[in-house]
């Protein structure tokens, strides 16, 4: 018999970098009354199966993301890259460390990152200095760790595989997390996936690929439908679910493309999904 999938993912947002509706437009679907086309910036929430709970970046509508969902805690934070869509609302993850209980949240990202948050976030990094208190409402306890990539590691009992890919000028950092019954592939702000990447994905064999899919035709950093389609065809995942939408398709017709193309088994998310794997 099958082992049963007990891991559970919410998609916070589901949204590009400005969010839809985008201020300012009164675009279909920027107007759209259809709930799933209304998409904060993209992120994730999981609780595995041993009942840790990670979150996979911080959006600037992180605050809005926790509420509306009824989160209160997690054990660890993934940051994929630092664009501020994905990172500049790390400071929400303040009250969460109000716990008494809480000595810290620790976060994971690729080198390059790494020093990126100890320079923009420095209020929150840098060492305190010891002849000062600290005033007000206190730091975030946070700590910052560097991942390795391509290469299996283990976060608090849970196994990672931590792969970077082209985004724009820079890089994104994708992973696939595997449990005792399932295993997660997680790739977003894509501009192409390298070979190798391709191949590891092809021989984890994935049960759930969340992948980038902003919108029709073509983008200079981003995956669109097609390219998107092509990789899915090429991982062959059970299923995969699409995120990181603009205000380019409305979610029905971006259900009627997959399905088209490959049934029910790869589906758009939208904001406040919550499903198992």
């Amino acid at each position: 018999m099958k082992a049963e999938h007990k891991n559970t993912i919410i998609a916070l947002g589901t949204g590009t970098s400005t969010g839809i509706p985008m201020i300012g437009c009164s675009c279909t679907v920027c107007t759209s009354l259809d709930h799933r086309d209304q998409r904060l910036r993209t992120s994730i929430y999981v609780e595995t199966e041993s009942g840790k709970k990670f979150l996979v970046d911080t959006t600037p509508d992180l605050r809005t993301q926790f509420l509306k969902n009824k989160i209160s805690d997690v054990d660890f934070v993934i940051v994929t890259h630092s664009h501020a869509d994905h990172l500049h609302g790390i400071d929400d993850l303040r009250p969460l460390t109000f716990n008494p209980n809480k000595i810290e949240i620790p976060i994971y990202t690729d080198k390059t990152t790494t020093g990126i948050l100890q320079r923009r976030f420095d209020y929150i990094f840098r060492k305190p200095d010891p002849k000062k208190s600290v005033l007000g409402g206190g730091l975030p306890r946070l700590t910052v760790h560097t991942v390795p990539l391509d290469k299996k590691i283990t976060i608090q009992g849970e196994a990672f595989y931590f792969f970077q890919y082209p985004h724009g000028h820079g890089s994104t950092m994708g992973f696939i997390h595997r449990s005792k019954s399932s295993t997660l592939a997680y790739i977003v702000d894509c501009m192409e996936l390298p070979e190798a990447v391709l191949k590891t994905l092809e021989e984890m064999k994935i049960n759930l690929l969340i992948i980038d899919c902003l919108k029709r035709g073509t983008h200079t950093t981003h995956l669109t439908v097609d390219r998107t389609f092509q990789y899915i065809k090429r991982i062959k995942p059970e299923r995969a679910g699409l995120i990181h939408m603009s205000h380019d398709l409305f979610h029905t017709e971006l259900e009627r493309l997959a399905r088209a193309e490959f049934g029910k088994n790869v589906f758009p998310l939208y904001d406040e999904l919550k499903m198992t794997y």
